[in-house]
């Protein structure tokens, strides 16, 4: 096909559709414009013995067909002037006859006169596609990103991945959790201590993972449990921030019953116990010193730990 002709491209969306609907075709409720004039110029190009009759489509059958043309009108005048008039002017007659006779024959010049006309190549650009505007291009990329939206989310939400988050929030949601966070970081601080790592090996450069470089692999030192530079700071510090606060939470648990450990009693306890182990300098001289350098904040670490701990209990307990 050479393309859509004018009087198509020149329609505005609404009168492309209703010209849709009169004609009698299918599935073109959802074309944007100019897949809607493609669909058009096929169906009137294929049903023209049917439609070519309505008064609607007469301008763009005239088009396509080139009636009314210049040529054409000569040619019929011509031909009016052989048939008519003949037994008045027999002259005029003979005259006729000749140039009807000339142009049966037309030379090489004449025809590619005719083919070379203005209105030919007049027509000829107009039945060239257009580029599309912008307004076509930003519905085609919106509907893109629409598309690629819907992936993504689709994707998301089959996946494992938003159920593991809500049940990670869920478990950090709590005192217990919070607690525990706070005696990790504690213990990992006192960690690099008390069980310092130790050269293991060396990882070759692997030029295939991008690593460039050799790698030194360092393990903890398990050797040290056996001495007391480990076992004496780590017993004093999980006797103050472990065993005596669950000690104290379990003998004195004011849930009623409802928690094993009373996770408010628990930093309470443990407060008292750093504020009196290590505020005060009560005893364990150089393991205490080696417990207030190695976890992070020291003694006032500790204590801020033990004071949100006993806050965030509080706040549970209001809230219930």
């Amino acid at each position: 096909m050479s393309g859509v002709t004018y009087w198509l491209q020149k329609q505005r969306k609404g009168e492309l559709v209703e010209l849709a609907r009169e004609v009698g075709m299918e599935n073109y409720e959802n074309l944007l414009k100019t897949d809607l004039e493609v669909a058009l110029e096929e169906h009137l190009r294929a049903n023209q013995s049917k439609l070519q009759s309505n008064p609607t489509l007469e301008p763009y059958y005239r088009r396509i067909t080139g009636a009314g043309s210049p040529v054409k009108r000569e040619s019929s005048s011509t031909a009016l002037v052989a048939t008519g008039g003949g037994e008045k002017n027999p002259r005029a007659r003979r005259q006729t006859r000749g140039r009807v006779e000339e142009s049966d024959g037309p030379s090489d010049s004449d025809a590619a006169a005719l083919i070379q006309t203005p209105r030919q190549r007049l027509s000829f650009a107009r039945n060239l596609p257009l580029p599309p505007s912008p307004a076509v291009l930003a519905d085609r990329i919106d509907a893109s990103t629409t598309s690629l939206r819907a992936s993504v989310s689709t994707y998301v939400s089959d996946s494992p991945i938003p159920g593991a988050l809500t049940s990670l929030r869920n478990t950090l949601s709590s005192v217990s959790s919070l607690q525990l966070l706070v005696l990790f970081v504690e213990a990992w601080g006192l960690r690099a201590q008390v069980l310092p790592l130790r050269y293991l090996t060396t990882i070759p450069p692997i030029p295939a993972l991008g690593i460039a470089g050799s790698t030194a692999v360092k393990i903890p030192d398990l050797f040290a449990l056996l001495t007391t530079a480990f076992w004496g700071p780590f017993s004093l510090w999980a006797a103050t921030s472990i065993v005596l606060p669950l000690l104290g939470s379990w003998f004195v648990n004011l849930t009623k019953g409802e928690k094993v450990i009373d996770p408010l009693v628990f930093s309470t306890v443990k407060a008292l116990a750093t504020w009196i182990l290590f505020a005060r300098e009560g005893w364990g001289g150089e393991s205490r010193e080696l417990v207030e350098s190695s976890v992070p904040g020291g003694t006032t670490g500790m204590l801020v730990g033990a004071g949100v701990g006993g806050l965030v209990s509080f706040w549970e307990r209001l809230a219930r």
